[in-house]
Formats: structure tokens, sequence, C-alpha cells
């Protein structure tokens, strides 16, 4: 296989470039993406660019109501959920949450290396080299020696060839069950999207036995979807209740909630889901059309633009080569509308649901019992998926869906509330009334966290060790990334809640 130059690889004007490009060919270690440079210079100085986007959110302080909707999360630090960003902060991001991994100041050893495969190229690798129930069967810190990478160009592309790639086998096996077409049989547009759907999807993890070539025994733990019914938020929602579908021959639930008992359904972000069920998704658009636009450099290379972000940033290229760009203003103003409407509708079913928990908590408190509770639970769980789906893009990626089942969330939770009136009332508490949480200190404050200080201060050790784990190691290896960002070189969880005394 012989070696291509770098002006052979680059994207004429024309011709996509298909290279046979053997990795050892380019770099010693393709999980890092900034080897690529030299081979992909305008793929990867657009890929750099989401550097650019830095900006994140408190989003606990923009809508308090999550600190309770979200409560049993992030352990005795509690619930955190920070605004999205560029991918150049992929790994930083998932490194620094209280989720990640016992805050014993040590290791975080409770967080499966799986994480890798969407928050770092090192997944992709370990897969290569060492086979997937490596990557599924060790914790996050066993692979630190390969230094931090976020996510990159092996992320989406086989290092041999540089052509489009999924990784890990459960995209494949998920989509044979729902009677899709595997990644490999799909047609080149829908595999742009697949490669994004293997992460910006909405599933849930089970643990799995298997033996290792020593005969040991060991668990991995493995991606699922719901697509077995289809990709709708009902159709999911269906399979998800179905008992039959689990071992236990119950509903599925990844957590049960501290203060309502209600099992929940952890949604966490249906972007390929809505997609196929919108209209660009319907049209047979992939999510590259909008996210990954062609675009012209100064010299007139034509090239596939990998600052992944939002489209109506790059209206001219993402969207011009369906619509009009002298509408562009017109469209604006569309999505923007869309946008608002659906953050109306978050406020209000978030704000019910939120009461619809505090309420049902009190319930409990005065002697209600399972089955008066059990349709309130039901109602609080419906609710609830469908306001957890509906973040991110979706007022854009499926509009209609997005409005009507933030209809539908708020719909269950003032039916759960009305049903806990009635409970309430029937155990003498008729006239209690939800405390308020208008801002992040309230709703935090509800949650009763004894420990959060302590368990804050533990955390905050926890990520200062582990940061130089990642570091310390690649730099004496070779397989430290240049492009590696420290917990505290950018906004983070670290720096909102390490540098600041933290309330109990």
């Amino acid at each position: 296989m012989r070696k291509l130059s770098a002006a052979v690889c680059v994207l004429s004007a024309a011709v996509l470039c298909q290279t046979a490009i053997q990795a050892k060919d380019i770099v010693p270690q393709p999980y890092n993406s900034s080897n690529f440079e030299k081979v992909f210079p305008l793929q990867y100085q657009s890929w750099i660019a989401s550097k650019n986007d830095s900006k994140t959110e408190d989003y606990i302080a923009k809508y308090p109501f999550l600190a309770i909707l979200r409560a049993g999360t992030g352990g005795d630090t509690g619930p955190r959920l920070l605004g999205l960003r560029g991918h150049y902060y992929a790994w930083v991001d998932v490194a620094t949450i209280p989720d990640s991994g016992i805050p014993n100041g040590k290791k975080n050893e409770a967080t499966t290396a799986r994480c890798n495969v969407c928050h770092s190229s090192i997944g992709p690798e370990v897969i290569r080299k060492e086979g997937e129930r490596e990557l599924q069967s060790n914790n996050l810190s066993h692979f630190a020696y390969m230094g931090a990478h976020s996510v990159g160009c092996i992320n989406c592309h086989d290092p041999e060839s540089m052509k489009l790639k999924v990784s890990h086998s459960f995209l494949d096996k998920m989509l044979t069950k729902a009677g899709k077409p595997t990644f490999e049989k799909a047609g080149a547009a829908e595999q742009k999207s697949l490669v994004c759907a293997q992460c910006h999807y909405t599933g849930y993890t089970v643990e799995e036995k298997w033996k290792d070539k020593t005969g040991k025994i060991r668990t991995a733990t493995v991606g699922k979807t719901a697509w077995k019914n289809g990709f709708s938020l009902a159709e999911q929602e269906a399979f998800l209740n179905d008992g039959k579908n689990f071992p236990d021959g119950k509903p599925f639930a990844e957590l049960i909630h501290p203060i309502s008992k209600t099992p929940i359904i952890w949604s966490i972000h249906p972007d390929y889901e809505l997609f196929k069920t919108g209209i660009h998704g319907k049209m047979g658009l992939s999510c590259t059309s909008c996210h990954m636009p062609k675009v012209k450099a100064k010299d007139g290379t034509v090239y596939t633009n990998h600052n992944i972000g939002n489209p109506m940033n790059t209206f001219k290229d993402s969207c011009g080569s369906c619509h009009s760009v002298k509408d562009e203003a017109k469209y604006q103003a569309i999505v923007k509308q869309m946008k608002d409407r659906a953050e109306d509708l978050r406020w209000k079913s978030g704000t019910l649901l939120a009461k619809a928990h505090l309420e049902a908590g009190k319930a409990w408190e005065v002697g209600a019992t399972e089955k008066e509770m059990k349709p309130v639970l039901q109602n609080i769980r419906a609710s609830y998926w469908r306001f957890n789906s509906l973040n991110r893009g979706a007022y854009f990626h499926n509009p209609q869906e997005t409005l009507g089942e933030f209809a539908n969330s708020i719909r269950y939770a003032e039916e759960a509330r009305l049903q806990l009136r009635k409970i309430l009332a029937k155990h003498g508490a008729a006239n209690y009334v939800a405390p308020k949480f208008d801002t992040k200190e309230q709703a935090m404050a509800l949650l009763k966290l004894p420990n959060r200080a302590a368990a804050t201060k533990a955390k905050c050790r926890s990520i200062e060790v582990d940061s130089a784990r990642w570091v310390v190691p690649s730099k004496k290896n070779g397989t430290y990334d240049k492009n590696y960002v420290a917990p505290d070189a950018v906004e983070t969880w670290y720096t909102r809640e390490c540098r600041k005394p933290v309330k109990g």
C-alpha cells in the first residue's frame, strides 16, 4: 500500500479524497488527532476550530427545577448539568463531572472506560488493538497511560483507509433489531448519520459476563437502545415499559428518584432518533448535511467542515444548498420562533414536574400507600421521559414531535399533581404547598445533601490527582496530545465548584 502525499490527500474541488493510508504511514498513534494535521490540514484546522466554542453554562442555575428533576445523580455532590460546547472539550467535560467515579481523592474506579467511545479517540484505538470487551470491562483510568485525547479523527474514520467507520458493535446489533440496515449495508448518506448516531443517541447500559483469553470471567458494560419498536419517543417508551424486554421482567428504570420514588427512564440525548423522525431526516438528509457542510478554502479547495456546530451559524453552507440564501433572515426568524416555543414549554413542564416530585415526596411522608402512588409515579415517569428527551437541538431536529411531546409532558405532570391533591387530602395534608425553587441554592437545599461540601472537596481532589495520572505517563511515553485541556484551563465543573467555598 503506497504512501500518499498531503497534497494528494487533500480534498479536491470536485472529488472526495478516497485514500488508502495505513496508520503507520501517518502517525504512530492515530488516536492523537494532532498527528493528522500534516496529512489533512484543512479538515484538521476546521476540527480544531471547535476550540473557539468554549463557553458553557450552569444549567442548574439557569433552570433551578433541574436540581429536583436530576436528584439522585452526582452522588453526595448533587446533580450537575453544563451546556454544550465544541468537541474539542469532550474529554475534559466527562473527566470533571461528579458522576465520573468515586470521589475518594485517588482514582475514578467506578467509571467505565466505555465512556472513551464517545468522549475520546482512545476508545476506538483500544477496540482496534485490544478488542471491544477490554474497553467495556475496564475503568476509565485504566487507559490513562495513553493520554487524554478528545473526540477526534478515528472516532469516525478508519485510520488505515480514512473511510467512515463505527468502532463499537452495539450500533449494528440495535439497527438489526429495529429492522434497519447495518452500517456497512447502509447507503452513503445514512452512514454519515450513523457515525454520529454511535454517540448522539439515547439508550441504556447492561452488564454482561464474558470469558477472556485467560479463562477469567469478567463483566462488561454494554450499550443498548430502545429502537425495536421505532425511533419516536412514544415507540421507545413502549419498549422500555415492556418488562418482557428485560431479564427481570420489569419495566426498565435507570434510577429510583430519591424524593418521589419514581422509577426513572433516563433519556440522554436522542439527537439521531429525533432527526430521523423529523422532516430533514425523512427527506433523506444526513447529520453532516447541516452540521458538516462542504466549504471552500481560499485556494478554491472544497472540503468537509469538521467544526461541528449550530448550522444556523453557517447558514450559507449548511442550509444554502436547499434553501434560498437571500431568505436567511426569514429562516433565522422561523428557527428562533421554534426555539422560543420549546423554551417556554420546557419551563412549564420542568416546573410542573419538579412540583410533582416534591408533592409525591410529601405524600409518602404522610402515609400514602404504594397502591395509591402507582398511577402517580407512572405519570411522573412518562412526563420526565419526554421532558428529558427534548433537550439540545430537538426543537430543530423535529419541531412537531418536540412541541407535541412537551405538551404531553405537561399533561402527564398535571395529571400526577391532580392525583396527588386527592392523596394528600386523604392523608390530612390538603394544605401542603411545594417549597420554592426559584434559584439553584433554593433547589439544591431541598435535596438535603448533608455531605455535599465534603464530597465536593473530595471530588475536587480526585480530579486533581487523576489529571496528573493522564498527563505524566503520556509525556514520558510519547502519547501526550498537544491539544490536551487541563481541568483548570477552561470553565468546567472543577473551576465552578472547586475554587469557591461550597455550602452543605
